[in-house]
């Protein structure tokens, strides 16, 4: 894409940090419209009633929660997370100071 080309998105999110997702908009070239909502938001056809003009992007975690709700052109943002390699190491090794009563071990 062009970056004169950006597409205008409306980034719909109800999540903890929100700047990641429209960063991660931004990075993939789009021109990013932020509506934010609380975490865990609960969301409702009036959220979307004025989102009509550019397509909607969400999270996959919102896009769930949005099945009942008629959004014309709404996608979904797929993001898979990776996690260090070392990470599942460091993670075993703590587990293995639990007792099976979740104290530490000594």
């Amino acid at each position: 894409m062009d970056s004169q080309e950006h597409i205008k998105v409306y980034a719909v999110c109800g999540i903890g940090n929100p700047q990641r997702f429209y960063q991660t908009l931004e990075q993939l070239g789009f021109s990013v419209i932020p509506h934010a909502f609380p975490d865990h938001y609960v969301f409702t056809e009036t959220d979307f009633a004025k989102l009509i003009d550019y397509p909607v992007i969400m999270t996959e975690k919102d896009a769930v929660k949005c099945t009942e709700i008629a959004i014309p052109n709404a996608w979904v943002l797929q993001v898979v997370a990776k996690l260090p390699e070392t990470f599942q190491q460091s993670l075993l090794a703590r587990l293995s100071t639990l007792t099976k009563e979740g104290k530490v071990h000594g």
